[in-house]
């Protein structure tokens, strides 16, 4: 299971414990793209995010940190450093873009809110997960 940095704003923002979630739907592997955290980490610095979506951002990458560095139960946090070759080469490419690769490179499911992005991994055949009525998980 690939996180998009949205899915990581859904704790803060809505109080879903994304992780036991999605354990209930099954999945034990949960891979944050380095892309995804580094996305989430600009979103809690900035200086004129003000509120819950700051708030959301600190929790979700917090999450992170807390789920990679420690031992749990049922799932198991890594972050992917997969260097991409474009992105390498000084072209920054798109976070999307990056999930629907790793996804399909995994065989991966994706938990995303990002509609225009369940549209492309749905085209492409990869499976999603999203918030279903601001209180649990749903697969698609």
């Amino acid at each position: 299971m690939i996180v998009d940095t949205n899915a990581l704003l859904i704790p803060g923002e809505f109080g879903v414990d994304i992780f036991e979630e999605l354990e209930r739907l099954g999945y034990e592997h949960i891979i944050v793209p380095e892309a995804v955290l580094s996305e989430l980490d600009r979103l809690r610095q900035r200086p004129d995010l003000k509120g819950k979506e700051k708030r959301a951002a600190k929790i979700g990458y917090s999450l992170v940190l807390k789920y990679v560095h420690e031992e749990h139960d049922g799932c198991m946090v890594t972050i992917n450093k997969e260097e991409d070759e474009e992105e390498s080469e000084g072209r920054k490419r798109d976070v999307d873009e990056l999930i629907v690769k790793l996804a399909l490179k995994l065989k991966a499911a994706v938990l995303t809110s990002d509609e225009p992005l369940r549209r492309k991994l749905s085209e492409a055949g990869v499976a999603t997960v999203y918030l279903r009525g601001k209180s649990r998980l749903e697969e698609k």
